[in-house]
């Protein structure tokens, strides 16, 4: 009964026939398949300077074929791969109508769950709330949620300094992929079951990317449970962002590492994570942002967003500047020319480093703000470094974060 999915995946390719395409051909190395030059070409259509992650697949290991059917069926969207002779073709896609994707993609999910039930509920285990050891009712909860494509590890720093700040922490997660409608059901029923059992415990939320639409889906919709005193709200993409597609780079290469790491780890886990809707959930202008930014704000949170003012893309070409720079021996740099070349490559890359842009990288100042939210700060950080540590830095938006949290 193995097949019933992989019908699911067939409707996609049958509705997308006539799209247009770009392939990509990558060489097998020695039966070998890159995963950094598989997201090399979306790296390159998405303008960044470096691909993500990294790694081999062998083809010679019996799993790889299911790992690549199930990775087609993920970025089915999108994407798709086939083997051709000692090569791989990678193909991406026009987007199909986004009523037909929605309802296919559900389906494929909901048959690969139920045909591989332990798989399913395994992955399911690393969703949803998770509390402190020791809950005290009568102190505020601070929940952490995750953005695109991450999980509660990249929390755990941020969370950590709260904690050790006298904060009691909780952590949600969900499946990256899914609709940003279902990760904010999911919230509800946690938040339901919380106040179940704790009806006079005040929440905070702070949420990153992703994480903060999630957030306001949940507070601003008709689940809401009550109880939520402060929303901050750290780089939300609350009218979209156009890096939303990189979304089919992460996926696998976040696979590709649960594989390798994660004994649990099973090749269903690409399909029942979702396929790709929050990435189209997060594309400017989608159905799911203008229904969301309709809604008005819910009386009694208080509001706060942080938004990120340096583009990480930036930095990463600042630092190539400065390590051409550092080709000029250290004796040398004071010689007549060899000194105003270092200088100059060592000042550049110092101003693009500082210089403020309209992007924190991977969502516009612009895009982040909404009617009705006054509390709004902007930072001299990127995307990341926001809401993590960065070269042993604490997140530069957690001063911001403290201060609400003590009003």
């Amino acid at each position: 009964m193995a097949y019933r999915w992989w019908f699911g995946a067939s409707l996609w390719f049958a509705a997308s026939a006539a799209a247009a395409s770009h392939e990509f051909v990558i060489p097998l190395a020695q039966g070998k398949l890159s995963i950094r030059q598989v997201n090399a070409p979306i790296a390159q259509e998405l303008h960044l300077p470096n691909p993500p992650g990294g790694g081999e697949l062998s083809l010679a290991d019996p799993a790889a074929t299911d790992f690549l059917g199930a990775m087609n069926a993920c970025l089915w969207r999108g994407c798709s791969m086939a083997l051709r002779g000692d090569t791989a073709v990678l193909r991406l896609t026009e987007l199909a109508p986004e009523s037909l994707c929605r309802r296919a993609s559900r389906m494929t999910r909901i048959i690969a769950a139920e045909e591989y039930p332990a798989a399913t509920a395994a992955q399911a285990r690393r969703w949803g709330l998770a509390l402190p050891g020791r809950v005290e009712p009568n102190r505020p909860l601070v929940v952490l949620i995750h953005g695109l494509d991450a999980d509660r590890n990249d929390c755990v720093p941020m969370g950590e300094l709260l904690r050790q700040l006298g904060w009691q922490v909780a952590y949600f997660s969900y499946p990256g992929d899914q609709p940003i409608d279902d990760s904010a059901a999911l919230l509800a029923r946690s938040m339901r079951d919380l106040r179940e059992r704790f009806p006079q415990m005040r929440v905070d939320f702070v949420a990153h990317s992703m994480g903060g639409l999630i957030a306001r889906d949940y507070v601003e919709g008709l689940e809401y449970a009550g109880g939520v005193d402060r929303l901050i709200m750290i780089a939300p993409p609350n009218h979209g962002s156009s890096w939303a597609h990189l979304r089919s780079a992460l996926s696998v290469q976040k696979n590709f590492d649960l594989r390798r790491d994660d004994a649990d780890w099973r090749w269903s886990w690409l399909i029942t994570e979702g396929m790709g809707e929050a990435g189209s959930d997060l594309l400017p202008g989608s159905e799911f942002l203008a229904e969301l930014n309709a809604r008005p704000r819910r009386a009694g949170v208080n509001y706060t967003i942080v938004a990120g003012n340096r583009s990480a893309v930036a930095r990463v070409e600042a630092d190539w500047i400065e390590s051409l720079g550092s080709c000029v021996p250290a004796f040398a740099r004071t010689w007549w020319g060899l000194r105003y070349c270092y200088r100059g490559l060592h000042d550049g890359a110092e101003r693009m480093r500082t210089a403020a842009a309209d992007t924190d990288g991977v969502v516009l100042v612009e895009n982040v703000t909404i009617d009705g939210v006054k509390d709004f700060v902007i930072l001299p950080a990127d995307h990341r470094s926001l809401f993590l540590p960065e070269g042993g830095q604490a997140p530069a938006a957690l001063p911001v974060v403290i201060d609400r949290l003590r009003r």
